[in-house]
């Protein structure tokens, strides 16, 4: 293949990608989004809303670690991403008739298959960051993946949105609202891996001496400053898990909120989203995705402990507003700055190391936060509010102390 014939794949690929997006975004509006709220609508409690979330981690985490080795044996990023993704899809439709399932079994086995959910996912994940990092050059990530994520936003946002209306015909007595979506949820994710199975892979080859060992990776976890990103991004996110799983149920078990109200809430986030992705790809580009990353950490470092002040529907769509905003902001750059960070032969176990690491620290934060969620005291009538204010705390610690000891890799021009 010649070079005019490689940027012609490319950029067919990258406009894929857009599509593969579209339908991944609604398989996250219509599945991912109400896992939490389907674990409640089956009477979960607070602990196994939190084992939902930290076993499915666990497990995900802990096979990263034979992520690369199995890309590199079979020989292709893209052939990984499609055979996961397929299985992936799947998996969501046992999911959708657990309601039909003894009373007693459906939360062992939501449990059960959220895991080989999230772990086809895991296996793909970091084979698709490799691959994308390829295709679009150093330059232009800010800009392509805000405009991607500002798409997949949209979508997100329509998707739930419909995903919530279709719960509230069918009330909160009827699962069969739970049925529907997680099946169309099923549909869009094979639409995605359609799109993904045409995409065209740059050629990349492997050397020995690219190798290195997850032993290797964690001693110079305190040496090199990708390491020292690693620690922070896993410290924070675990500050994040402590209360992250367990929103959904403060809003829908505490202050009973429908699904509708519900569904307003939380779709307030990826939509502001979409309208701060752009600006934030364009300031990291220009100022450095370190600096980025400071700036939203702190926000939304503060933002759980505001859930005290009120439960007024409209000082929650606020706080949402913020946490979509600055959320954006936070993600897009903490990709962007792994991209940067790592030279490409070295970004499948790079990403699959990074993402060991993180799912660990979300699972030992959200079985924490299991555990913390029914022995705090309660703070106005509350024990989830006390809950937040704890991961407020360390979401602050964590930013003041940790990053400041990472550099900015990206040259900026101030």
């Amino acid at each position: 293949m010649d070079k005019q014939q490689e940027k012609t794949a490319v950029r067919k690929s990258l406009n894929l990608s857009m599509k593969d997006g579209v339908a991944y975004a609604a398989t996250i509006g219509f599945g991912d989004n109400y896992i939490n709220p389907f674990a409640v609508a089956l009477g979960a409690s607070n602990f196994q809303i939190g084992l939902l979330s930290s076993f499915t981690q666990l497990i995900s985490s802990l096979a990263q670690l034979k992520v690369a080795d199995i890309t590199e044996r079979v020989g292709s990023r893209k052939k990984m991403i499609v055979f996961f993704v397929f299985f992936q899809a799947l998996i969501l439709f046992p999911i959708a008739f657990i309601p039909y399932l003894p009373q007693f079994t459906q939360i062992h086995v939501l449990i059960c298959f959220c895991t080989l959910y999230l772990l086809f996912a895991s296996f793909a994940n970091p084979a698709w960051g490799s691959l994308m990092a390829n295709l679009v050059p150093g330059r232009k990530r800010g800009s392509f993946f805000s405009k991607r994520g500002r798409l997949v936003g949209i979508v997100t946002v329509i998707s739930a949105f419909l995903a919530g209306y279709i719960l509230h015909l069918f009330k909160k007595e009827s699962l069969t609202g739970f049925t529907i979506i997680f099946l169309i949820a099923m549909i869009s994710r094979y639409i995605s891996c359609y799109f993904l199975s045409k995409m065209y892979e740059p050629s990349l080859e492997i050397k020995q001496e690219h190798y290195f060992s997850f032993k290797e990776f964690v001693q110079r976890l305190n040496i090199g400053n990708f390491g020292k990103y690693v620690i922070f991004h896993s410290s924070f996110n675990f500050s994040v898990f402590i209360a992250s799983p367990f929103f959904p149920v403060f809003m829908l078990r505490d202050l009973g909120f429908s699904y509708i109200t519900y569904t307003f809430i939380t779709t307030i986030v990826p939509l502001a989203s979409i309208l701060a992705v752009s600006y934030w790809g364009h300031r990291a580009d220009a100022l450095g995705n370190r600096k980025m990353i400071r700036i939203c950490s702190l926000v939304v470092s503060v933002l759980p402990a505001m859930w005290i002040f009120s439960r007024n529907i409209y000082f929650l769509i606020g706080i949402q507003t913020l946490a979509g905003i600055f959320w954006a902001g936070f993600n897009l750059c903490s990709s962007n700055f792994m991209y940067d960070s790592v030279i490409p032969e070295k970004r499948t176990r790079v990403i699959s190391y990074f993402n060991t690491f993180n799912g660990f620290a979300v699972c030992v934060g959200t079985l924490l936060g299991g555990f913390l969620a029914t022995h705090i005291p309660p703070l106005f009538g509350y024990q989830l509010l006390t809950l937040f204010v704890i991961s407020s705390c360390l979401r602050i610690i964590v930013s003041i102390t940790l990053l400041r000891r990472v550099k900015e890799i990206r040259k900026i021009a101030y």
